[in-house]
């Protein structure tokens, strides 16, 4: 009886061990619920920074590493804890028996962490976590300024189908349009001329739709970055008359290294330099210990159990192998980061001092060729011309004025660094 109380006593310890257990509990998909996310009616952009935070707000792919880091946060508090104690126990009959025919015992083993490698687990998984945090830091840069540019585009394609149609619109354009007919039918324009005109209306035409399709791909763009339903509106007026400044020709490649994406290398860089710790800490054994019962011969017997490892030959040489590549990949990956921000940061610097060495743009002759047709001293023809090289002026005028714009937001996320968050 006193045999039977005991392994009854082995039974309970491991029953109360797996009744502590996680039990599963699964988490389907909601197509109703996730159907409702991203639905508004239309949103409002009237600055550069609107763009920026309804962008980082519903951004897809950001909130795919916010979960990510959530969840290595819950990974980095799980990790460093020892080794969930073994429990062995054995029960032997003997072939002739005697009094007592039954041999039995059991015994629970802990494993205590001499080699301290569990406490630099829970310190690389604590800078992954870090690391992973940097991440949407990271993203976030180039989120606000992909959200910018395609603003800055929707809002100059917009201006310009609103230039061309106004001037295609234009009530002194269409009788001078018209004047040129009647011309030509009285043999006063030439056909060659009249299909000139023709041809420029036509190319009008085509250039409106072209911006009408540039303008849809540019919106969708948009909706998806925002993480928003195709069919929500964009109202959208910038304000493009501020002047941007001429950056210097010249900036310090060192301060690159503060910048979101390089800090983010950075971090999992020196996740890794512990991840290798551990490992080479793992060639060396742990101690397993723990108290030992049997009965003999209707005898019980109490002990002590102890186990080590002997590093001869394993000695952990494939986990040291892989966490040292996994290191020097990341120690490159973190120098190649930054390498590349510096070559993206001068070629956008330079981009933008060239723009904005154009020469400027002449004052626009609109009202003086108003006053001379309506004096009389141009044709139809030759007033036709003028608005049109007129027209085309203005088109280049608000092309350069978006190049600048694009050029600047680039620049601007490219030098972004830590301080500025």
């Amino acid at each position: 009886m006193k045999r039977i109380n005991t392994y009854l006593l082995f039974l309970g310890v491991v029953i109360a061990f797996v009744s502590g257990c996680r039990s599963y509990e699964p988490k389907p998909i909601d197509w109703e619920c996730e159907a409702r996310v991203g639905v508004t009616n239309e949103i409002t952009i009237t600055s550069l920074e609107d763009a920026s935070v309804i962008a980082l707000i519903g951004n897809r792919n950001l909130n795919a590493l916010r979960l990510k880091a959530a969840n290595s946060s819950k990974v980095a508090k799980e990790t460093g804890w020892w080794e969930d104690p073994e429990i062995d126990f054995d029960i032997m009959r003997i072939v002739n028996p005697g009094d007592h025919p039954f041999l039995g015992g059991g015994s629970i083993a802990f494993t205590i962490p001499l080699s301290g490698a569990l406490k630099l687990d829970e310190k690389a998984a604590q800078i992954y976590a870090k690391a992973d945090f940097a991440d949407i830091a990271a993203s976030e840069t180039e989120v606000s300024a992909n959200a910018q540019k395609l603003a800055i585009r929707i809002d100059s394609l917009r201006k310009r189908v609103k230039m061309l149609s106004n001037w295609s619109k234009d009530e002194r354009v269409q009788n001078a349009r018209a004047n040129i007919e009647k011309l030509h039918e009285a043999g006063e324009v030439t056909s060659s001329e009249l299909a000139r005109v023709r041809r420029a209306m036509h190319a009008l035409r085509h250039d409106i739709m072209e911006n009408e399709k540039e303008i849809a791909a540019a919106e969708i763009d948009l909706l998806r970055l925002c993480g928003l339903r195709p069919e929500t509106k964009i109202k959208i007026n910038l304000d493009d008359t501020k002047d941007i400044s001429m950056p210097n020709r010249k900036s310090d490649p060192f301060d690159l290294v503060k910048h979101p994406k390089v800090l983010a290398a950075l971090i999992r860089f020196n996740g890794t330099e512990h991840a290798l710790h551990a490992e080479i800490r793992r060639q060396y054994p742990d101690l397993k210990l723990g108290p030992a019962y049997a009965n003999e011969e209707g005898l019980d017997r109490f002990g002590l159990v102890a186990g080590i490892s002997i590093p001869l030959w394993n000695r952990n040489r494939k986990g040291i192998a892989e966490a040292e590549s996994r290191r020097d990949e990341v120690r490159l990956s973190a120098i190649d980061t930054w390498y590349s921000l510096v070559c993206d940061v001068a070629e956008a610097r330079a981009n933008l001092i060239r723009l904005l060495e154009h020469p400027p743009f002449p004052a626009s002759e609109h009202e003086q060729t108003e006053k001379l047709a309506n004096a009389g001293e141009l044709t139809p023809l030759e007033y036709f011309d003028i608005r049109e090289e007129i027209i085309k002026f203005e088109l280049a005028h608000a092309d350069w004025k978006r190049d600048v714009a694009l050029a600047n937001a680039e620049l601007a996320n490219l030098e972004k660094i830590h301080e500025s968050r």
